[in-house]
């Protein structure tokens, strides 16, 4: 492995002339991103899936909070020729019937009981219209605070939790919130922010959890905890929701430590065959991390202590409070992190 791995930077999709509109509201955003990505044939497929009707089996769903190392482990099972995937994150088909504003901005979570007619229809034609009627992985981090929903429209789907270090996660919100490209931002949302240090009064970033208003003057270190803890919770609740056979978490530490035995594992709690081509992407994926912000930290330094160290510092005892919920123990003076062994549902070799 590369000492140094090179950093993948995510294409900035918005064309130039579109960032000098004065556009608060991501008006002409929205149609930009509409027409860019129309294709006619995808929709006939839809409209003629919508008509026949469709099913999946065991889908697999990838959940994590954003910056924990989803998009590696959705790159990795991607590559399985067993399974199909969508594109990209999957925020397009989630919010047409979901989108913040049909409950009045209240937020990107999703209870039970809330599958629309025809949605679920929908839904599954969306799934083929993209990849036909194959067995797919799909990760949108927002899933996290819609496992009842996702449950709802895919009663036997495996759902697979990927868990960072809790300081470096923050520390990656943190960062993210700061990108000077503003790429991790998401909804236009109804009121003004005045978030310290932000310079964008309209547009949030990461997911609208339960309560966002509250966080609207907040600054940014606390409303990365804010999120981070959300997404705790969601996990909590979620090992009580779906059956022990189709919920599975494991660490990101150990994807990196021992790939080829997590490999195994998550193949055999997923029900495909490792292969080699999955092997070699793993190992790809370790050496040039995809939509990494920097460099990773070495020797006994934390990501969080050379980045945020005075923004997560202040945080550490409310976080040591949390982590244990995803099976870290974490020092609430120095912010160092153990591995809890007997909260996981594998413990590598």
């Amino acid at each position: 492995m590369s000492s140094e791995p090179r950093i993948k930077e995510m294409p900035d999709q918005m064309p130039g002339w579109l960032k000098r509109i004065d556009d608060p509201w991501g008006i002409s955003w929205r149609v930009i991103n509409m027409i860019k990505r129309f294709d006619a044939k995808r929709t006939a497929r839809l409209i003629g899936a919508m008509i026949r009707g469709v099913d999946y089996h065991r889908p697999i769903f990838i959940i994590g909070v954003p910056r924990s190392g989803t998009t590696m482990l959705w790159h990795l099972l991607r590559a399985s020729d067993q399974l199909a995937s969508l594109p990209r994150e999957g925020h397009d088909l989630w919010r047409t019937f979901h989108h913040p504003r049909y409950s009045g901005w209240h937020g990107d979570s999703v209870g039970a009981g809330q599958v629309r007619p025809l949605e679920r229809r929908y839904v599954k034609a969306y799934f083929y219209a993209h990849f036909g009627a194959r067995r797919f992985v799909e990760k949108t981090p927002e899933n996290a605070l819609r496992i009842p929903y996702l449950r709802d429209l895919f009663p036997d789907a495996i759902f697979l939790v990927i868990k960072r270090s809790p300081p470096d996660v923050i520390n990656s919100l943190i960062t993210g919130w700061r990108h000077p490209q503003g790429r991790y931002r998401a909804y236009y949302i109804p009121v003004t922010l005045e978030i310290p240090g932000y310079d964008h009064h309209k547009r949030w970033c990461f997911s609208l959890i339960d309560g966002w208003r509250e966080y609207i003057k907040s600054p940014i270190p606390e409303i990365a905890y804010a999120q981070w803890e959300a997404y705790t919770r969601a996990f909590e609740a979620g090992r009580k929701l779906v059956p022990a056979d189709q919920w599975h978490e494991l660490h990101f530490e150990h994807l990196l430590d021992q790939p080829a035995v997590m490999l195994d594992q998550i193949c055999a709690w997923t029900g495909i065959t490792p292969t080699d081509t999955m092997r070699a992407k793993l190992d790809h994926l370790i050496a040039e991390p995809i939509n990494a912000l920097s460099v990773p930290a070495t020797g006994s330094q934390a990501k969080w202590q050379r980045d945020n160290f005075a923004d997560i510092t202040p945080l550490l005892p409310r976080i040591a409070n949390r982590a244990p919920a995803l099976g870290y123990h974490v020092d609430p003076q120095t912010g160092s992190i153990d591995i809890i062994a007997n909260q996981e549902t594998f413990t590598p070799l």
